[in-house]
Order: C-alpha cells, then sequence, then structure tokens
C-alpha cells in the first residue's frame, strides 16, 4: 500500500519535481497495486496446473449380519472391502494446461506493464498541465491585483467628478472578463490536480516545479520520421507483445482442447475380504470413457475460431498502433512549428511593455480604449502562449506514449 508518510513530507515541500512523481506514482499507485494481484493470481493458477488430481480411496464396512446377528462384523470372520484409483491424464493433457496457465500468467504481466504505460503518460500530462496553468495563474493574479488597485483609485476619482463613471464601468468589465478566466483556469487546475492525486494516492496538493532539464528535454532537436517511429511502436508496443501472447494461448489451449479429447485412464487396487469369488480377494481395476458421442469437438471448433479471432485483431492494432503514431507526429510538428515562435524574449517584451502601459495609463499618457484594449490583448496573447507550451508538452508525450519510447 501507499505511504502517506512520505507523501506528506514531499508535498509539504515547495514542489515537486517529475522524477519525485514518478517514482512516488510507483510505489503508491493503487491501480498498479490492484493490478499486481492479477500477476499473482495467474501464477498461483499456473503453479496449480501443474498439479495431478489426488488419488481417491474408499472403503465398505459391513454395517449388518443378519446371519450372526451382529452389527459392524469387520473382523477376519466378517466382510470389508477396500479401494484405492488414480486418475493417469493420457494425451499429455497436463503439460498442455500448463502451458496455457503459463501463458496466462505472462499476459497479465503485459496487462500491468500496458497499464503503467497509460497511467504514466497520464501523470506527465497533468503535471506540465497544472505547472504551465499555474504559471498563467501567477500572471492573472497580478493583473487582476494591479486592475484593483486602479478600479478603487477610480472610484474615488468618479466620486469626486475627476474621471466619468463610465471609465471604473469598463475597467470592472474588464477586471469582470480577467476573474472568469482566473475561475476556468482554477476549476482546470482542479481537475489536473485530482488526477495527480488519484495515480499519486495522496490527498495533498501537488504543487509541480520540474527541474531544468525536464523542461529542456521537451526542446531536443529531434529529427523524428514516420517510419522510424512505426517501427518503434510496432517493436515496443505492449499491445503487439499481448496480440501475440493471446495468439499463443490460443494455440495452446487448441492444442489442450484436442488432447481433451482423448481419454483418460483410472488405474487403481483393491481388496474384498469375503464378497468377491476368492476371500481376501485383491484384484487391480482399469477404467476409461469410452469415445462414442462425446469427442469433445466443439470446444476444439470455437478454441479454433478464437484463434482466428485474435489473428484479425493483432492486425486491427497494427493499423491502429500505424495511424496514432503518424497522428502524434502531425500533432508534434504542428505543436513545435507554434512553440518555435515563443522565445524568452517574446515573453519579456510583453511584460515590459504590460509595466508602461500601466504606468503611462496612471500618468494619463493614453486613452482609457488603448489601455483596455491592451489589457484584452495581453490577456489573450497569455493564455495562447500557455496553451502552446501545455500543447508542445502533450505532443511531445504523446509520441513517446504511441511508441512506448523515451524519445523526450
Amino acid at each position: 500500500m501507499f505511504v502517506s508518510g512520505i507523501c506528506s513530507h514531499v508535498f509539504a515541500q515547495s514542489g515537486v519535481s517529475l522524477a519525485q512523481c514518478e517514482s512516488l506514482f510507483l510505489k503508491n499507485n493503487l491501480s498498479l497495486v490492484a493490478e499486481q494481484f492479477n500477476i499473482e493470481g495467474a501464477q498461483a493458477i499456473a503453479e496449480q496446473a501443474k498439479l495431478w488430481d489426488n488419488p481417491v480411496v474408499s472403503a465398505e464396512l459391513n454395517v449388518i449380519d443378519p446371519q450372526n446377528h451382529q452389527l459392524l462384523h469387520v473382523s477376519s470372520s466378517g466382510q470389508k472391502a477396500l479401494a484405492i484409483q488414480q486418475l493417469l491424464y493420457l494425451g499429455g493433457k497436463k503439460a498442455k494446461e500448463v502451458a496455457v496457465a503459463k501463458t496466462n500468467s505472462q499476459i497479465a504481466q503485459l496487462v500491468f506493464y500496458d497499464l503503467l504505460r497509460n497511467l504514466k503518460y497520464q501523470l506527465r500530462v497533468s503535471y506540465f498541465n497544472v505547472y504551465y496553468d499555474n504559471i498563467a495563474m501567477s500572471a492573472l493574479d497580478k493583473q487582476l491585483t494591479n486592475l484593483d488597485t486602479l478600479i478603487k483609485a477610480y472610484n474615488v476619482q468618479a466620486l469626486k467628478g475627476n474621471v466619468p463613471l463610465k471609465d471604473v464601468v469598463r475597467l470592472q468589465a474588464l477586471y469582470l472578463g480577467l476573474k472568469n478566466e482566473q475561475t476556468a483556469r482554477a476549476n482546470s487546475i482542479i481537475e489536473d490536480q485530482k488526477k495527480l492525486g488519484l495515480l499519486l494516492a495522496t490527498d495533498q496538493i501537488v504543487m509541480p516545479i520540474p527541474s531544468v532539464e525536464e523542461i529542456n528535454i521537451y526542446q531536443k532537436n529531434n529529427t523524428l520520421s514516420a517510419a522510424n517511429l512505426v517501427d518503434k511502436a510496432l517493436l515496443n508496443r505492449l499491445e503487439i507483445a499481448l496480440a501475440d501472447a493471446n495468439s499463443l494461448a490460443a494455440q495452446q489451449t487448441i492444442a489442450y482442447q484436442k488432447a481433451l479429447a482423448v481419454p483418460d485412464l483410472t488405474l487403481g487396487a483393491s481388496y474384498d475380504q469375503r464378497g468377491g469369488a476368492f476371500a481376501n480377494q485383491m484384484n487391480v481395476t482399469v477404467a476409461m470413457p469410452l469415445k462414442l458421442w462425446n469427442i469433445n469437438q466443439g470446444n476444439i471448433k470455437a478454441a479454433n475460431i478464437k484463434s482466428q479471432q485474435l489473428l484479425t485483431l493483432k492486425q486491427q492494432t497494427v493499423l491502429q498502433i500505424q495511424t496514432e503514431v503518424k497522428a502524434a507526429l502531425q500533432k508534434y510538428q504542428t505543436a513545435k512549428s507554434n512553440f518555435s515562435m515563443l522565445n524568452g524574449t517574446l515573453v519579456s517584451n510583453f511584460d515590459e511593455v504590460l509595466n508602461g502601459v500601466y504606468n503611462n495609463f496612471q500618468k494619463r499618457n493614453i486613452s482609457l480604449i488603448e489601455f483596455t484594449d491592451f489589457m484584452e490583448s495581453y490577456h489573450q496573447s497569455l493564455v495562447q502562449f500557455n496553451q502552446i507550451r501545455k500543447s508542445f508538452t502533450q505532443a511531445c508525450e504523446e509520441v513517446n506514449f504511441v511508441t512506448n519510447s523515451r524519445i523526450f
């Protein structure tokens, strides 16, 4: 189970790096813990498949002897019979059953690692969503603080008749627009925080603070080609390995069902004190069902159909992976093109102009219309900057995800 003490200690710090988050995720995630039980269960079934049926022992003891008027007459002059039987599997049933169970155990492990891949992708995307949304929230908070101060000053001047009331109303409308954006951004953060909490099995607030390396890794100058990425995906995607394992299990099931059509042999020995042809009779018993009507033909046919279905599904999986990789590459190329337009100078220029516009407006060097127009433009640019960063990070992570490779 997860270690809440570790979580509380880490989240109580100023921030959590991506590496710390991933480490806690591997230790604490409850879905992974639950899926591990499936692996252990499949392994237990594989062990059980190796075991043979227990021998059957039976006894027949006299209860009433009407001739001698005795109860439980089982002494040397009475009657008792003993027998033991063992079922012997023929046709290699036990080996084939073990092979199916072992393959199912491997399938359980592949399902676990595919779940890990999906959850880790969700973790990384949500982590950076919160990180970039928090940056946008900080900028919004600063704008709202400045506007609030400005509105209070204008209210005072409007009461004195120095500025028209419509100017105050226009500033308040701008403030409400920014406030709505702040609420929407806060809701987005809450949703991603909820995902992070579930993934890390904690009720603590996660404050993402990625290291410089964790941010810069997305800006690697990779030359990506569709053919290369498709090859990586077909080699690394667990769905392919899972499809192969399912196909192998289906072939093993066919062999097992055919083996079940072979009658088994029941071999035994018995002792009869007085009930047989001779006193103290010792017998060997042999039994085998006759193959007359049921030769397991229905189950064999069903196993063959299942095998054909799985081959078709594998072809569908390959096609789906190829489509996903090409779509992810197109998204990455678009996101990279947009991201390349952003740089530190551009963002800092916007901040410098904002400060200049704000100061000039306070000094009455620019009109209210010019001020509000710029503020709205700045706000839209801020939203777009933030979305471009998020989209680029998500596109990089999607390339990693669809190829099951660490390209970024």
